[in-house]
């Protein structure tokens, strides 16, 4: 096999199984191997093998050999972590950068969030929760800050799938958070912004860490 084939190969292995991390269609602690991620690709072992060692750098895959995989879960001090990261650089860059901000993607958000305040079911909902996030962040022109909130937002994600599918009422509640971020925004109120944020995330962090207590109990959270 060519090394540019290989290398193709590799990625789209790497790719394939992030999102299925991501997306928690492979669950957290969820315990995986080779043959299956194989049989799942269609690919050999080779760009398999070297998509999860890539994967077990950015610390998402648990590697223990003769074992097999398992994929990373989360404790409560990763979600404390998480979230105190959030809280440094969320609210400081709609409080400090908002201005710089496009209204009109702002007014789509928003539209889209009134809109769909009330719906139990949305297609295409995390996608939308991300996009949100990180047009509000893609103003920060803190470099640094930008990477380590870049380190998180694979874990971001995750979160936010596994208390959408564990509580029943969360979407609704995102909404209607994120309407109130999105209208402040319109209103050039970067005060307001910022403090709808702050809620938004004490709220989002009550519901990651909810989901991790009632995780193992198969029960959803109303």
């Amino acid at each position: 096999m060519s090394s540019g084939k290989n290398a193709s190969m590799q990625s789209q292995a790497y790719e394939f199984i992030k999102r299925k991390i991501t997306m928690c269609e492979y669950a957290p602690n969820q315990l995986l191997s080779e043959a299956f991620l194989q049989a799942e690709l269609g690919f050999s072992r080779t760009p398999v093998r070297e998509a999860i060692g890539r994967l077990e750098q950015e610390g998402l895959l648990k590697v223990f050999p003769k074992r097999g995989i398992v994929v990373s879960g989360f404790t409560i001090s990763d979600i404390s972590m998480i979230f105190e990261v959030r809280r440094l650089v969320e609210p400081y860059t709609l409080r400090n950068y908002g201005a710089r901000l496009d209204l009109d993607k702002i007014k789509r958000f928003s539209d889209i969030f009134h809109e769909h305040a009330k719906a139990e079911e949305f297609w295409g909902f995390y996608e939308l929760d991300d996009q949100f996030h990180s047009t509000l962040i893609s103003v920060l022109p803190n470099e640094y800050l930008s990477d380590l909130y870049t380190r998180i937002q694979t874990q971001n994600i995750r979160l936010r799938v596994m208390s959408g599918q564990m509580i029943e009422s969360r979407l609704q509640r995102t909404m209607a958070e994120h309407a109130e971020i999105a209208d402040a925004c319109l209103e050039h109120n970067w005060e307001r912004a910022a403090r709808a944020m702050v809620q938004h995330l004490h709220f989002s962090e009550e519901s990651s860490l909810a989901t991790l207590l009632k995780s193992h109990s198969g029960t959803s959270i109303v």
